[in-house]
């Protein structure tokens, strides 16, 4: 897991401070006066959430969280993991926020914070399929990452065979090859995979929607409450000028 500190000054961090090189953001470094140790931040490490090898291009919840810290004034340290990951990040004490899709297990485990942004979950079928809905999964196996939450009528149906794939790109493929008869994933992550998978698209249906959810910064539920007021007044200004819309339509 690599992490990345921002020192947050107005000036290039001492050599000794600055990120490791594999780390997508490790350019990107701008903000405030340092108040005491960074909060430690875990992002989902798959495109475009994260992106590794284009500094000025990290990934759209690293541009969020970077203009977020910046705004609040506050040291923070991203770090990318696998989604799994993400949630025993909070059980372990090794994140002190992380940014997850709103579900039971993050909402049990610790105090929401403030949304990311909205997005839709999608499955992707083949165009021989007859699977033109959630009841026409039955039986079917269906591609699913690992640790996330989509909905009830999909999460508890045992009639629903999951497979787990580690990101929507496997999971297209694997689809391609006739080895999954669907994937469900966020429409920005499976539209991002379609267009770096190489694969034909013409073998695919449109993706239909299952539902609506959001991306939500959640904190630890030590994290002191001024912590989290800062963080939710910056995310209202940032909502406010327009710059979260910004950020994402540049991912589109």
């Amino acid at each position: 897991m690599a992490l990345l500190c921002l020192s947050l000054l107005a000036q290039p961090l001492p050599a000794a401070a600055q990120a490791q090189p594999q780390t997508p953001a490790a350019a990107a470094q701008l903000a405030a006066p340092a108040v005491g140790p960074p909060l430690r931040i875990l992002l989902n490490d798959v495109a475009p959430y994260t992106l590794h090898g284009e500094v000025s291009r990290p990934g759209m919840h690293h541009e969020i969280m970077l203009a977020l810290a910046r705004e609040a004034a506050l040291p923070v340290a991203l770090g990318s993991a696998v989604y799994v990951r993400l949630a025993m990040g909070l059980k372990d004490g090794s994140a002190d926020l992380v940014v997850g899709v709103e579900g039971p297990e993050l909402e049990e485990l610790a105090q929401r914070v403030t949304p990311f942004h909205v997005f839709k979950f999608v499955v992707l079928t083949k165009k021989a399929s007859d699977i033109r809905s959630v009841a026409q999964l039955k039986g079917k196996l269906l591609g699913v990452a690992r640790g996330a939450f989509y909905d009830d009528a999909i999460n508890k149906d045992d009639a629903i065979r999951k497979f787990g794939v580690a990101d929507p790109f496997q999971g297209v493929r694997m689809l391609a090859l006739d080895r999954l008869d669907a994937v469900i994933s966020s429409d920005y992550l499976l539209s991002y995979a379609l267009k770096q998978s190489g694969v034909d698209l013409n073998q695919f249906n449109s993706p239909f929607t299952v539902n609506e959810k959001s991306y939500v910064l959640y904190a630890r539920r030590e994290l002191g409450a001024e912590t989290v007021r800062r963080l939710q007044r910056a995310m209202e200004s940032l909502q406010k000028s327009g710059q979260i819309e910004r950020i994402l339509r540049s991912y589109q």
